[in-house]
């Protein structure tokens, strides 16, 4: 058989390690409850942001966007130039040497492999499956600003709202796809927990008090 140099060239797709063996990380999203929560408490410990959540923590480990719209924006893209941890993405239309592009699967569940991550309708499930292979079995994972809702005045998210338009059945389809993922964290018995005050995705995952979590973390 006659081999060729494109059957070596090495795969375009970013292999996540098992870094934060048995650890916890906490995931930074969008929703308003994230402007009540004290994110310096995190400060030290294992995150990942989520778009524009990185505005609110620069220095976290990682950040994702699965969304190509978030980084067209120029003030978007100068932040992932500046931010000092690794950056992620599923989409294949970004061409910047400093993101590191992971295969996109569908749901239902997180993707075993540790180059892939599931997502269709939230970035949640993606930075979820990232934690997922952070972590490993027996590790913890903790949402902040999963709120499935908007807040009483009206917002939607705790940064700049969005150019593009919020859908009106948005909230359902993520909670949909987010319970999907459910099984396979039971499966490799990973704790996963939302420290959301007020969320409305109460029946998804255990709710936690940040504080109460934290403080009874170092007192273990």
């Amino acid at each position: 058989m006659t081999w060729t140099m494109k059957q070596f060239r090495p795969s375009p797709f970013w292999t996540v390690s098992r870094e934060w063996e048995t650890e916890t990380a906490f995931i930074i999203a969008g929703g308003p409850s994230v402007l009540g929560v004290d994110l310096e408490q995190l400060r030290g410990r294992n995150v990942i942001v989520i778009n524009s959540s990185v505005y609110a923590v620069p220095w976290a480990q990682f950040l994702y966007f699965g969304d190509y719209r978030w980084y067209a924006e120029a003030e978007n893209r100068e932040a992932v130039a500046k931010f000092g941890g690794r950056v992620v993405t599923t989409s294949r239309i970004v061409q910047d040497p400093k993101v590191l592009l992971c295969r996109k699967t569908d749901p239902p569940g997180l993707a075993f492999e540790n180059d892939t991550l599931m997502q269709k309708y939230t970035s949640l499930s993606a930075a979820t499956n990232l934690a997922f292979h952070l972590v490993g079995p027996g590790g913890t994972i903790v949402w902040l600003g999963a709120d499935g809702k908007h807040a009483a005045d009206g917002r939607t998210h705790h940064h700049k709202q969005h150019p593009w338009p919020h859908r009106r059945d948005g909230y359902s389809m993520q909670l949909t796809e987010l319970r999907t993922i459910i099984p396979t964290l039971e499966e490799l018995q990973i704790t996963a927990l939302n420290a959301s005050p007020g969320t409305a995705w109460a029946d998804l995952l255990p709710i936690v008090n940040l504080d109460e979590f934290l403080k009874n973390r170092r007192a273990a």
